[in-house]
């Protein structure tokens, strides 16, 4: 698309800007762009604001609702399409229908916001990628980056390229302390995953990261012998 739109930079005018906007920054790189901007997260304000226009067609809450918007802001992290689609699907509800969504946001994610974050996801080619992306998702969030490496290497995933991909397209992050992390909506949305391979025997799902599942299937298959 880019190279259709502009192939090359003489395509147009002295003085014009060519802004791009794309999941990989790989891309972008290739592309060999002057700068490169990250979008940054919508602070609290800012989210409850656009929350709101959604919600209640207003820049702020019902004062009945406040305390439930919060939640939601809380939940969204900050994620634009996340309070674009829950405020939507939240308009003119009872309070009683937001307290039944809120209720089940903590367990299930809201399939519209998967629906659209899943697309980052399945832009990932390479299995190994995907299968990176999922165990990040679900057991180290908060990890040293290089311990996480040498323990999916040890899997065989060539994790050290694999990590670089999926910061290059947005799916996790390195702190300044070399720690893993990622969006909460996007973890969800890993364990999401996981959720569906089996949703009523955890057993059989390829992760388990509740501590409840994992000490009931243990206990389970334990045999104690003196």
């Amino acid at each position: 698309q880019l190279k259709a739109l502009c192939g090359s930079r003489e395509w147009v005018g002295p003085g014009s800007r060519i802004i791009i906007t794309t999941r990989d920054m790989h891309l972008l790189a290739y592309c060999g762009v002057d700068q490169v901007y990250r979008i940054e997260e919508m602070i609290e304000g800012e989210s409850l604001e656009l929350f709101s226009w959604h919600a209640f067609k207003q820049s702020s809450p019902r004062k009945d609702f406040a305390m439930h918007s919060t939640n939601v802001i809380a939940y969204s992290g900050g994620l634009p399409l996340a309070l674009e689609v829950l405020g939507c699907y939240l308009y003119d509800c009872e309070i009683i229908v937001w307290q039944e969504v809120l209720e089940k946001l903590k367990c299930i994610p809201h399939h519209q916001v998967q629906k659209k974050l899943i697309v980052s996801f399945d832009g990932l080619k390479d299995v190994t990628e995907r299968q990176t992306f999922l165990d990040i998702a679900c057991f180290f969030i908060g990890m040293d980056r290089n311990d996480v490496i040498h323990i999916l290497n040890g899997c065989g995933f060539f994790a050290d390229i694999g990590i670089k991909v999926l910061v290059e397209r947005s799916l996790v992050t390195v702190d300044d302390k070399n720690k893993l992390q990622m969006h909460d909506l996007l973890r969800d949305m890993g364990r999401h995953i996981i959720y569906e391979e089996s949703p009523f025997d955890p057993e059989k799902r390829s992760r388990l990261w509740r501590r409840e599942e994992v000490f009931d299937i243990l206990s389970k298959h334990t045999v104690i012998t003196n």
